[in-house]
């Protein structure tokens, strides 16, 4: 639930519109596109998390299969590319609560309110954060099935002339868009020492949750087009509810797309929030950031790493325009994966033939090595200040991280811990501090 709650989200309820302006009636050739790329990747996370089974995510996948200052830079590449992708989400949940109640709340106030109350529930722990997801899952699938359903009774096969005649450059520049709406499939391997039996569950987890929000993206893309034009769902903030108030006329209809967008973008935040801060944890406990990042509550709860990533998410909100900072979150995100599918190549040398199966076969490491080119070809269709806030970003990582060595050597600060104990001090999923009290 975690990862399905973290990927069916901003992408189907908002993203898709934005998608759908580049790509037109091909939207669901981009979708298809990006699918793929995200499961070459999503091999490369499996084939790693089939050996490290610690929270960290990125970070501790490429520190655990290449060296520290690679997990590192990949690690502070996923964390912001997630922080800002909080900020922009939060604001498209607020845009949506005005489209269901008919109100007008300032979205960046209410934005800082969402994401301080995600903020809270994570703190009172993974277990209800869990349970929390759960029902959003499936409410959101509930209505997305709806909204197909009723896309059959007003569908306008005309809508789709000229798909399989689109212009690949507008498909893979849609491609890169949507690509935002499957970033989350790797959000459970930064909890992957809070589950039960994370060799086995992190690595069906991620190909599953792909496997299944493909075909829903595709099933509702191709509902939405069948209702309306793209342009309609490009100039729309709410798009799915857009597509059934101008082919159906039926304002309750829209008003239930809506909620289930309030639901969608609820879940990414939530996850968001809870991937970021077990990442950071990850990192204060190494020593990589400062040891306080690490500190864990009464409940074993990483809240301090909780706090700094609402506030980094509160502090984006009154900077981000939606597409922009959608484009950017998934430049640094997408950068952030490459180091995993570098990672997947170095430690799938180590482990041929050792079982049976596709992740130890001599010829897996074609696997990363398309995922790489893949990653190439989605960065060149983003936009130019994206791929500039990315690799300003990592520039900076990889300073950070020069002076903090040099700091080191040099005797001014303790050195970071090199051995990481097999199973963290994290409470295992389940525990929560509700049931303590």
């Amino acid at each position: 639930m975690i990862n399905l709650g973290a990927i069916i989200g901003a992408g189907i309820f908002v993203i898709i519109g934005i998608a759908a302006g580049k790509a037109g009636a091909a939207l669901p050739i981009s979708i298809l596109v990006s699918a793929v790329v995200a499961i070459l990747t999503g091999l490369s996370f499996s084939e790693i998390a089939m050996h490290v089974s610690k929270e960290g995510g990125v970070y501790e996948y490429a520190k655990e299969s290449i060296s520290p200052v690679f997990g590192f830079v990949g690690g502070i590449m996923w964390i912001f590319g997630n922080i800002v992708a909080v900020a922009a989400v939060s604001i498209s949940l607020v845009s949506y609560v005005n489209s269901a109640l008919g109100t007008n709340f300032p979205a960046t106030y209410m934005a800082f309110a969402v994401i301080i109350g995600f903020a809270i529930v994570n703190a009172l722990g993974i277990k209800h954060s869990a349970r929390t997801l759960a029902v959003m899952v499936l409410l959101n699938i509930s209505i997305l099935i709806l909204f197909v359903a009723v896309s059959f009774f007003f569908f306008k096969a005309g809508n789709f002339k000229g798909m399989l005649h689109g212009n690949p450059s507008n498909i893979l520049s849609g491609a890169a868009i949507i690509f935002f709406a499957f970033t989350g499939f790797s959000r459970i391997t930064t909890v992957g020492d809070e589950v039960k039996n994370p060799e086995h569950t992190v690595p069906r987890a991620i190909i599953i949750s792909i496997a299944i929000s493909a075909l829903i993206y595709i099933a509702v893309a191709a509902a939405a087009l069948g209702l309306v034009l793209p342009h309609y769902l490009a100039n729309s903030a709410a798009p799915l509810s857009t597509a059934v108030l101008q082919a159906t006329h039926i304002g309750i209809l829209a008003a239930i797309i809506s909620i289930g967008g309030i639901f969608a973008t609820g879940g990414v935040v939530l996850t968001g929030i809870l991937g970021v801060s077990r990442v950071l944890f990850a990192m204060g406990r190494d020593r990589e950031l400062p040891k306080q990042v690490s500190r864990l509550d009464s409940f074993s709860t990483p809240i301090n790493a909780i706090i700094i990533a609402t506030v980094f998410s509160i502090a984006f909100v009154a900077f981000v325009s939606f597409e922009s900072i959608v484009e950017a979150s998934n430049a640094l995100i997408l950068l952030a994966y490459a180091t995993i599918d570098v990672s997947a190549i170095n430690i799938a040398r180590k482990f041929v033939g050792k079982r049976k199966g596709l992740l130890y076969s001599r010829y897996f490491s074609i696997i990363p090595l398309l995922g790489l080119i893949s990653i190439a070809f989605t960065v060149i269709y983003l936009g130019v200040t994206s791929i500039e806030i990315a690799f300003g970003i990592m520039l900076f990582a990889i300073a950070y991280y020069a002076i903090k060595i040099a700091l080191e050597n040099a005797g001014y600060t303790s050195k970071r811990i090199l051995v990481v104990p097999a199973h963290s001090i994290v409470r295992q999923f389940g525990r929560s501090r509700m049931r303590a009290q």
